[in-house]
């Protein structure tokens, strides 16, 4: 389904139908303080900002009243420094949602991992890429920290019952090298469920826009932390093409569009089926249709994390074929592989997803394209924002503008 500049056709793409109201997944900050340091991460390091327990259980309980969602992720911050980790994945099950946990891993070891579990932990995400300051891996290429990777995730498949994700922010340098990491999640399909790769998002402040907070222009480090330097730009079609070519017939079958652009694709969605030694494709967007609006029918959510064994189906995913021509030809290519390398048979065929990421954007007239839908929402006084700019909403009471200062010197004069 690629469009004729190399990247997906939004038109035959599923719009992925969440809203504020009802989404797959809420953000839940207990606290932010950090222990390693992300280059370009929008949440400033705050050492004494844990929340008290009782804090966390009525901010749940908020999030849950404004609007519906299948998994709560439990993020930060590194939300593994937070003493009562264990009693926040405890209270957010006990809320009748899945808790999952989004960390960059240092703190976690198998002992850890099973109280989780225990507590109710259904899914880790972690996020690992090559512009973090790290204990022992400072300066690691993304090659290099598939090492990493696979440590973390031999421990939660080891642990078991808990779907693993990685999260990598990709910054131009490592583009040439995100499929080394494509292709080192496709061959431990058993071990990775998910994979979201995530445009890097650095403004310039001495670039083509002024900044403003209300009526003061922000200049410098008077910005969110993710804003000050200027890194390049990335958008979702060079990670598409990235992604490509270490699987060529890999696709993305739904989206969600832009707040400004509703063709944007800001978050675009891949479902891949794969034994690890071979990949045969992917489910078209009738499937992920299917599965969204079944989920919902049968629960009153939207699909977020399912779990580890519901990835080994693919076997039986590939009966959808009936309805999903996409998936369909990923069942005939299936078939003619098992009949040229009958040993495939013997091989579980898994599902992973592979989502592509790209943040707020700022188009040409200063206006701020935000993912709608966005399936980051977190609590602040009395309503759901994005994750992403919370930092702005805490120091300016809003968002960040921009305004282009071609425009801002002829309103000037």
């Amino acid at each position: 389904m690629p469009d004729s500049d190399g990247g997906p056709d939004p038109r035959r793409l599923y719009r992925m139908p969440w809203t504020a109201a009802d989404n797959a997944m809420q953000w839940l900050e207990p606290t932010r303080k950090c222990n390693i340091t992300c280059d370009a991460c929008f949440a400033p390091n705050e050492p004494h900002s844990d929340k008290p327990l009782p804090a966390i259980e009525a901010e749940v309980d908020a999030m849950l009243r404004l609007g519906k969602c299948d998994t709560i992720l439990i993020a930060g911050g590194e939300p593994l420094t937070h003493p009562g980790i264990v009693d926040v994945v405890r209270l957010v099950a006990r809320a009748g949602v899945k808790p999952s946990l989004v960390t960059n891993g240092v703190l976690l070891d198998h002992a850890l991992l099973r109280e989780l579990k225990r507590a109710g932990l259904v899914a880790v995400t972690f996020h690992v890429d090559s512009h973090q300051q790290r204990p022992g891996w400072t300066g690691a290429s993304e090659r290099a920290l598939n090492e990493l990777r696979a440590e973390l995730a031999d421990m939660v498949y080891l642990e078991g019952g808990v779907t693993c994700c990685f999260n990598t922010t990709v910054f131009p340098d490592a583009l040439p090298q995100v499929p080394d990491i494509v292709a080192w999640v496709m061959g431990v399909p058993d071990k990775v469920q998910v994979l979201t790769l995530i445009c890097v998002r650095s403004m310039d402040f001495a670039g083509p826009f002024r900044y403003l907070a209300g009526d003061r222009e922000l200049v410098g480090d008077q910005g969110p932390r993710a804003w000050r330097e200027a890194s390049g730009e990335l958008m979702q079609p060079d990670l598409y093409r990235a992604v490509r070519r270490a699987m060529p017939g890999f696709d993305v079958c739904a989206f969600l569009g832009g707040t400004a652009r509703g063709d944007a694709l800001k978050w675009s969605i891949g479902c891949v089926l794969t034994t690890g030694r071979r990949a045969y494709g992917v489910c078209g967007p009738r499937t992920m249709e299917l599965l969204q609006n079944a989920h919902h029918f049968f629960s009153g959510r939207y699909l977020a994390y399912a779990p580890p064994r519901a990835s080994r189906l693919g076997r039986l995913t590939l009966l959808l074929g009936v309805v999903d021509p996409v998936l369909r030809r990923t069942a005939l290519r299936y078939l003619g592989g098992v009949l040229r390398h009958p040993r495939e048979l013997l091989r579980t065929l898994h599902v992973q997803s592979i989502s592509l990421v790209q943040p707020v954007d700022i188009l040409p007239n200063g206006e701020m394209d935000n993912c709608d839908g966005c399936p980051n929402r977190t609590y602040f006084e009395g309503r759901l924002v994005p994750a992403c700019r919370l930092d702005e909403y805490r120091r300016y009471g809003a968002p960040i503008r921009a305004v282009p200062r071609e425009r801002a010197a002829g309103t000037a004069t």
